[in-house]
C-alpha cells in the first residue's frame, strides 16, 4: 500500500462531526470524479473508498448504492470498482440532494468541520500525495478548470493557498512545504499519517545532520592531513640539507614534534610540546619552519 492509499484509508475510518460532513464529504467525492453515465455515481480501484460512499448515501438519504466490478478476471491495480444506482426512485432522490451546483454548496460552508469535510471528499476523489521519504509534495488533480477555481477560491477563505500548474490539460493544486501538508492531513482527519510524516521528517533531518558533520569531518581530517604531510617535508628538508640544530631551541621542539606525530591536528600536537603552546604560537612556528624550507628550495 503506498503513502497516499494509506491516507485514503484512514480518512475512510475518520469519524464526521456533524450530519452535514458526511453530505459534504459525499458531495464532493462525487462531484470530482469522472462520470461515465447517470447511473455509475463513481468508479476507483480502492475498495474502501468505493465502499466509505455507499455507506454515506445510505445514511444521508437511504438510497442503496451497489458496488460492482465490471472486470471480474482484473485484479490489483486494474480492479476498477464502480457504484451505482439501480433503482429509478433512488436515483431521484440522489439527484434532488446532489446534483447542485458547487458554488452554490461550498459558499454555504461556514463550519471547521465542514470545510475539513470538504477536503476530505476532494482528497479521495482527486488527492494524491507523495511518500514523504522520497519528496514533499500533496496535490489535488482536476479536469474541469471551473472546479479547481471554486476550490481554490474555497481554501483562500481560510488561508489555505495552494501553488497551482497545469499538466497534460489537467489543472493542478498542490503543496510542496512538509509543513502545510503536516497541517492539511491533520485538519482532514488524517492525523496518523501527518505523525508519520512527521517521523521521516525527523529521520531526515537527523540524516542530514549527521551527513553534513561528518562531511565536515572528513573535510577536517583531509585538511589536517595535507598540512601535516607538507610540514613534514619541509622539516624533512631542512633535516637532511643543514640539520635540525641549525634550528633554534623552540622551532627544533617543534619540528621533532610533528616528526614524532605527524597524524595529529594543530590542536593536539600544542599539547605534547613542553611548554604547552597555544593554536596560534604553534601555527606561527610551523610557518617559520615552511619560510626556511621555502629559502632552501630557492637556493638550489
Amino acid at each position: 500500500m503506498t503513502f497516499s492509499q494509506s491516507v485514503k484509508q484512514e480518512l475512510c475510518h475518520a469519524k464526521f462531526h456533524c450530519p452535514e460532513c458526511g453530505f459534504l464529504c459525499t458531495y464532493m467525492a462525487l462531484s470530482l470524479c469522472q462520470r461515465q453515465s447517470p447511473e455509475i455515481l463513481y468508479r476507483s480501484d480502492r475498495p474502501e473508498v468505493v465502499e466509505f460512499l455507499a455507506e454515506n448515501l445510505v445514511e444521508d438519504i437511504g438510497v442503496i448504492a451497489t458496488v460492482t466490478n465490471p472486470d471480474l478476471s482484473a485484479k490489483g491495480k486494474n480492479k476498477v470498482l464502480l457504484l451505482t444506482l439501480e433503482d429509478k426512485e433512488d436515483r431521484q432522490a440522489y439527484l434532488k440532494r446532489y446534483e447542485i451546483p458547487m458554488k452554490n454548496a461550498l459558499e454555504k460552508v461556514k463550519k471547521a468541520c465542514c470545510r475539513a469535510a470538504v477536503l476530505r471528499g476532494a482528497f479521495l476523489s482527486c488527492g494524491t500525495i507523495v511518500d514523504p521519504a522520497r519528496e514533499y509534495h500533496l496535490e489535488f488533480r482536476f479536469l474541469d478548470k471551473e472546479q479547481a477555481d471554486l476550490f481554490a477560491s474555497f481554501c483562500e477563505r481560510f488561508d489555505l493557498r495552494f501553488h497551482r500548474a497545469t499538466r497534460k490539460e489537467t489543472d493542478i493544486l498542490y503543496l510542496k512545504e512538509s509543513e502545510h501538508i503536516e497541517d492539511l492531513l491533520t485538519f482532514m482527519g488524517a492525523v496518523k499519517s501527518a505523525m508519520n510524516l512527521m517521523d521521516v521528517k525527523i529521520v531526515k533531518e537527523v540524516r542530514n545532520n549527521v551527513n553534513r558533520i561528518t562531511n565536515c569531518e572528513t573535510a577536517n581530517i583531509q585538511k589536517t592531513v595535507t598540512a601535516s604531510v607538507k610540514q613534514v617535508r619541509d622539516i624533512e628538508l631542512i633535516r637532511a640539507g643543514k640539520g635540525l640544530s641549525f634550528l633554534s631551541e623552540d622551532l627544533q621542539k617543534t619540528a621533532k614534534a610533528r616528526l614524532k606525530y605527524p597524524e595529529l591536528s594543530l590542536g593536539e600536537l600544542c599539547k605534547v610540546i613542553d611548554p604547552n603552546l597555544s593554536r596560534s604560537g604553534l601555527n606561527h612556528r610551523l610557518k617559520r619552519l615552511s619560510a626556511i624550507a621555502e629559502e632552501m628550495r630557492k637556493e638550489k
